[in-house]
């Protein structure tokens, strides 16, 4: 036996020491040796990593410098290491396809085979069962379709766009329809909507006009003067409402930086952009109710993130960018922009060694260069830009980046950090609930469409981490006002999340015309459920907002997924939607869209939609044939990708 490595006996593997991991029949190995099981294979690693057992032993999956291998002498070969390592990823990839290593390695061997029992594909269903499915592949954009898109227009006013809000909160000419959505998305509820009651179109109110809000009205100069000249507020805003949802800024840095005067020449750029970004959050954060209160910032910071921009590594210039292309592009109804700059973003962060980043790192930076950070925030922002990502993508239907994979991404995470601040503790949170969103939206994006035994194992890790919150995040009594905005928005990502994990049911036995209130399958079973996660999002969010656009424009976002699943639910199976009330809930919406409208724009539109479309399930005119009406807004169409002409039958299978 050889042993290639040089060993220290105060190692340890997820904070237990590397001796204690060895089987229990076995003694304790001093400094410089090691046991060797008769019949199995050992690697043992010098940095820490998650470990999956092989066998009786335990390897690792990432930075591996030792190895005994039963049966061999010498040196092992670096092509040998490699292809034993890529066997044992395909066979753990091959038995677990939808869990990460990171939660198979916590796993007992009871529990690994209760998930793999669980992963097992389902026997084929008769022809007559796998009629669900095809239908509702049928709302994938067609691959011949040319997908193209303008979100840069100086056509419309900056108002107007930003009144479109994100992800189909209104309609225009410059929908996110001109992109590819995946049927995870919003638009494929609304085609399902359109589908079941054509009449809908002439609830569509026409024109600017018809969409116009008390928040649209432009600030005077004077009035946009005042909001330049005390920034103070406006960072205090920040930090009480985003850093505790994203922790990844240095409060105490970026305060010391901001009194200061003078700015060394290669750290303005980078200084410049996130300053900036950091006032236009705070200003949408703030209590004033000027719509467009966060432009001046804003444009001051856009000098600072062209092209030229992605040639700083600079933390600075990172976190700048995180929050220009995971909040405020959004914000600006620029989906795809956000999500091209996240990618950049994310390939900047890997540059700067950000997804390698270890807590014992710390003892080691006594003193940290303003372009590096300390190894706290240099952690902190590498989650920060992984959860601004998973969110951005909750709703696309797009397959993510993978960079959630242990084997890929070695940071420490932020359980790990000792300072237990609210920012950690509302990060730490994220995290972990990020890693189940974004398997949700890997599974979601693939065909075959998601099983119902899917569908459950993916709810019950959903339920298990709500469980799991600290006390300030799990109960909104506990919850200490500075991070109870973290706590909000958490809440309703949950929701949103597990409504997207059902709702594959709903539009089924939508699309099919079938009872889900009197149906027996497990489609049915699943639109029940669906509706019934929609009615405690409607509760969640009337309780939690707050008169700040930043949670404003959270809340309108979730608000309006979870009030068209009750819209539909009133138009697939109006009996049983009128039982489980859900007229009075969308209603409840509505109102609460109403009470927002004076803090966002996007509410208006949406509450007038969603008027319509209540309207229309109330059967008034179900039975007009006329001719559409000269006040309908044809442009909802460009939205829907669908035709007027309703004689085509077939015209779902085109979208």
């Amino acid at each position: 036996m050889s042993l290639i490595t040089t060993w220290n006996s105060s190692h340890q593997f997820q904070g237990r020491p590397w001796n204690s991991l060895l089987s229990p029949s076995q003694p304790a190995a001093s400094p410089g040796q090691i046991h060797h099981a008769p019949n199995a294979g050992v690697v043992v690693s010098n940095a820490k990593a998650r470990l999956f057992p092989v066998g009786n032993a335990s390897t690792t999956l990432s930075h591996i410098s030792a190895i005994i291998l039963h049966g061999k002498r010498g040196t092992i070969s670096h092509a040998e290491l490699t292809d034993s390592y890529a066997k044992a990823r395909k066979v753990i990839e091959s038995l677990f396809p939808s869990s990460s290593l990171d939660e198979l390695s916590c796993m007992t061997r009871q529990q690994l085979l209760i998930r793999l029992q669980a992963s097992k594909a389902p026997p084929p269903l008769p022809a007559t069962e796998t009629e669900p499915q095809d239908h509702l592949q049928v709302l994938e954009p067609s691959v011949e379709q040319n997908f193209t898109w303008d979100e840069v227009s100086e056509t419309e006013s900056e108002t107007s766009r930003v009144a479109d809000d994100v992800n189909g909160l209104a309609f225009s000419r410059q929908s996110l329809n001109a992109s590819y959505l995946g049927i995870s998305s919003i638009p494929t509820i609304l085609k399902v909507i359109a589908h079941l009651s054509p009449n809908v179109q002439q609830r569509v109110p026409k024109g600017s006009e018809a969409w116009r809000s008390p928040s649209t009205m432009a600030a005077s100069p004077a009035d946009m003067a005042c909001l330049q000249v005390d920034e103070i507020p406006l960072i205090n805003a920040y930090f009480s409402h985003v850093h505790p949802v994203i922790p990844m800024v240095d409060e105490a840095d970026f305060r010391q930086r901001h009194l200061q005067s003078n700015t060394e020449d290669d750290e303005a750029g980078p200084w410049l952009a996130l300053m900036n970004m950091v006032l236009a959050m705070g200003s949408m954060a703030s209590d004033s109710t000027h719509f467009s209160a966060h432009n001046p910032f804003y444009k001051r910071a856009l000098p600072h993130l062209n092209i030229n921009s992605f040639g700083s590594g600079h933390l600075y210039m990172v976190q700048a960018l995180a929050l220009y292309s995971g909040m405020v592009l959004h914000f600006l109804n620029k989906p795809n922009m956000a999500v091209a700059v996240m990618g950049a973003t994310l390939q900047m962060a890997v540059a700067m060694g950000l997804h390698r980043v270890q807590v014992s790192q710390a003892s080691s930076n006594a003193a940290c260069h303003p372009a590096n950070g300390s190894t706290s925030t240099r952690i902190r922002t590498w989650w920060s830009i992984l959860c601004l990502d998973t969110w951005a993508s909750s709703t696309l239907g797009r397959p993510s980046h993978g960079y959630w994979d242990p084997a890929i991404t070695s940071t420490s995470p932020m359980s790990l950090l000792q300072d237990l601040d609210y920012g950690t503790i509302s990060l730490a949170a994220s995290e972990k609930f990020c890693r189940i969103a974004t398997r949700v939206q890997q599974r979601l994006a693939r065909l075959p469409l998601i099983s119902p035994d899917e569908v459950d194992e993916f709810d019950d890790e959903l339920i298990a981490w709500k469980q799991s919150l600290h006390m300030f995040l799990a109960h909104r009594e506990q919850c200490p006002p500075s991070v109870n905005s973290a706590r909000a928005i958490l809440w309703w990502r949950w929701i949103t999340t597990r409504l997207t994990l059902y709702r594959p049911g709903l539009l089924t036995t939508a699309l099919r015309q079938k009872s889900w209130g009197q149906e027996t399958t497990r489609e049915a079973t699943q639109a029940r459920k669906c509706i019934q996660l929609a009615k405690e999002g409607v509760d969640l969010l009337v309780l939690d907002w707050a008169s700040n656009q930043f949670l404003c424009w959270n809340s309108a976002w979730n608000l309006f997924q979870v009030s068209l699943v009750l819209v539909l639910g009133l138009m697939s199976d109006k009996e049983e939607a009128d039982k489980l009330d859900c007229y009075t809930f969308v209603c409840q919406a509505i109102e609460l869209f109403a009470q927002m409208e004076p803090i966002d724009a996007g509410c208006t539109r949406s509450r007038k939609l969603l008027q319509g479309l209540l309207d229309n399930t109330k059967g008034i005119e179900a039975n007009d044939t006329s001719s559409i009406s000269d006040g309908f807004d044809f442009s909802i169409f460009d939205y829907l990708g669908t035709d007027i002409t309703w004689e085509d039958t077939d015209w779902l299978g085109y979208l």
